[in-house]
Order: structure tokens, then sequence, then C-alpha cells
């Protein structure tokens, strides 16, 4: 198991209150009503999930927890893993 450090920690707390403050508004965000494609293994699906992140409003604090993340699409990041198609 890795170990979060500090930064990665305070990014996804960060990502957690912004997504609270969504929901508590009765809002949702891209990910929520479409979810397989942000971690889909068809690139035309996460390059769709990078596009709709256009529009979400916690994509700020989502692109910073990209940075600490392997996989997935996140604040409109698509993270492979170091692989081409994964």
């Amino acid at each position: 198991m890795r170990a979060i450090s500090p930064e990665a920690e305070d990014a996804r707390h960060q990502l957690h209150a912004a997504l609270r403050a969504v929901r508590l508004a009765d809002e949702q965000v891209p990910c929520e009503i479409n979810p397989e494609l942000w971690t889909s293994n068809n690139r035309a699906d996460r390059e769709a999930a990078a596009f709709r992140c256009g529009t979400c409003p916690v994509r700020r604090e989502c692109s910073t927890a990209a940075t600490y993340e392997r996989v997935g699409v996140w604040g409109s990041t698509i993270r492979a893993a170091g692989s081409l198609e994964w």
C-alpha cells in the first residue's frame, strides 16, 4: 500500500469539501451522472469524460487531486498509470 503524502491528503480533503458544497446546493457533478466513463478502459469514453469535466463546479479541486492519482479522469486530466491504454 502506498503512503499518502500530506499534499495528496490535503488535495483529497479540498475535493471532498467542494463536492459536499455542490451536493448541499442540490447539484451534481458530471462524474456522478455517468461515472463509468471516468474509469473506462475505452479511450473515447475517457475523452468524453474529460470533455464533460469542463462544466464541473469542482474542476479546480479535482485537477489538483489529479496530481496524486494514477488512473481515471480527474478535472479533465486523463491519468493512465504509464500505459497508452488501460
